[in-house]
Order: C-alpha cells, then structure tokens, then sequence
C-alpha cells in the first residue's frame, strides 16, 4: 500500500472513532497489513482515480452508488440500522448516515411477510453464494419467503425434494451451520422455498406464476423473472443469486427491490 493511501486509512480510522462511526468504507487498495480500530468495508474494482483531474463534486457523485451498495451490504450481515459511516476515498473522507439507505431498502419494511432474523439469514447466506460459488464455479439461485402452502400452489417439484421428511432444525436457515447443505443443493435446477420463520420447505422447486405482466431490466433470466412473477402473486419476498456478476436482487410485488453488488466485502 502507498504511504498516502496509509496515512488516508489512518486519518479515517482516527475520524470513524472521533464520530462513533460504525465502519469505514474504504476505496483503496486492500492492505491486510494495516491494523485499524474501526472495521474496515473493502470495495474492490473501484477507481476513483479516474477522476483525478475533476471537482469532488464529480468524484462524489462517482463514487455515491457505490458507497450504498456497500451500506446496504454492511446493514444486511450486521442487522443495524442507523448510525454513520466513514467513506475513504483517494482525495477525500467524507461521513455517511446509514439510515438514507433506507431509502434504496429497508428490511424492516417486510416484517410483515417473514420473520426479520430468517430474512436477514437468507440475505447473508445468498451474499456468500454470490461472492463463493460452489466448487470453483459461480452459480445462480433464488430463495422464496413466505406462506410455504401459497408458495406451493404457484410451484411444482422438479427433482426429489432433499428436505422432505428432514426436522426442522436442519432446515432452519436461521442456524449458520445448516448454510453448507443449502450452498450444496443451489447447484439444482429450481429454487428454495422457505417459510416465514426460517424454516426451509423445498429446493429444486419450478415456479409456475405467469410472468407475462412482469417488466424487468433487459438482461436478467427466467430465473429472475419466475421469482418476481411468484411475488406479484404471493404475499413474498424472492431473492435471487445471478449466475453472471454475482449480484443479489430482492424482489417485492413483481418488482425488484434492491440490487446489491458482491464485489464489496466486509473484512473485520
């Protein structure tokens, strides 16, 4: 690491502790040498400094999407809510109050379709498969939130269920330790179905809502569009992995709700 970019991390650690900030988010180059208080947010594949002969005003606007894409990741695997940030970029530190991404999404909102702790259990587990394919390769899945009867009505079976007949504590995603046999079964075709509390229902199930009245950016796949369809349907919420970019979109009412990047990671 450059000393400019270390007396930077150094100067935001010490502005993260002066404002009680939760993390610091940082767009430089990753130094595992370094030894901060704060926790660091790592953004990877970011340059800023392709900026460098024009106004902050136009590194900060380059730089904003990127800075909630990393909040929106960071709310998901620690579960808060409010509080502030440290953004460290090449030229500049700037403060960011975690709470204007609400406005982008906020979990709290869909209390009422699942249990927060089982949607924040699947959020962070579609986040690993995103970032660690499985065996070397990427891979694409979705998860399904809701009443497993509804959900069923608009699915069928395509392969042998793997969780048929299993007790529900191998099937609570709320439960870290049962994440591996999930990672295991998402390289079936289909998708998981998972109940309000956490509970998993099936994997390896075909959507069968009619996704025609369903109008999604050009590019996503059938995957995609069969998870929006079935929450327009169903009172539930689709989470998807993308097979291409590893990004992880979350749909609501036939529309997504969130995009969030994988190439940001949260290193503590």
């Amino acid at each position: 690491m450059k000393e400019k970019d270390r007396t930077l991390l150094l100067a935001a650690d010490e502005l993260a502790r002066t404002v009680d900030a939760l993390a610091i988010i940082s767009f430089l180059n990753k130094d595992n040498e370094i030894h901060l208080e704060t926790p660091v947010i790592w953004v990877r594949d970011i340059q800023p400094e392709i900026l460098r002969d024009h106004t902050m005003v136009a590194l900060v606007d380059y730089c904003s999407n990127h800075i909630i894409d990393a909040v929106l990741q960071y709310k998901i695997l620690t579960k808060m809510q409010s509080g502030t940030v440290v953004a460290v970029f090449p030229y500049a530190l700037l403060i960011y109050d975690i709470e204007d991404a609400n406005d982008q999404f906020n979990i709290e909102q869909y209390a009422d379709i699942a249990d927060l702790d089982a949607l924040h259990s699947v959020l962070s587990l579609a986040l690993e498969i995103a970032r660690e394919g499985r065996e070397g390769r990427a891979i694409g899945t979705a998860f399904i939130i809701g009443d497993i009867e509804e959900l069923k009505r608009w699915s069928h079976q395509g392969v042998l269920n793997p969780y048929e007949g299993h007790p529900e504590s191998v099937r609570d995603v709320r439960m870290k330790e049962n994440w591996e046999s999930v990672k295991e079964f998402s390289q079936l075709d289909g998708v998981f179905l998972i109940d309000k509390n956490g509970i998993i229902g099936a994997s390896g199930r075909y959507l069968d809502a009619d996704g025609r009245d369903v109008h999604l950016q050009s590019g996503l796949g059938g995957r995609h569009l069969a998870t929006a369809a079935i929450t327009k349907v169903a009172p539930a919420i689709g989470i998807t992995v993308s097979e291409s970019g590893g990004v992880v979109r979350v749909f609501v009412a036939g529309s997504a709700v969130a995009q969030i990047r994988t190439d940001i990671r949260l290193s503590v």
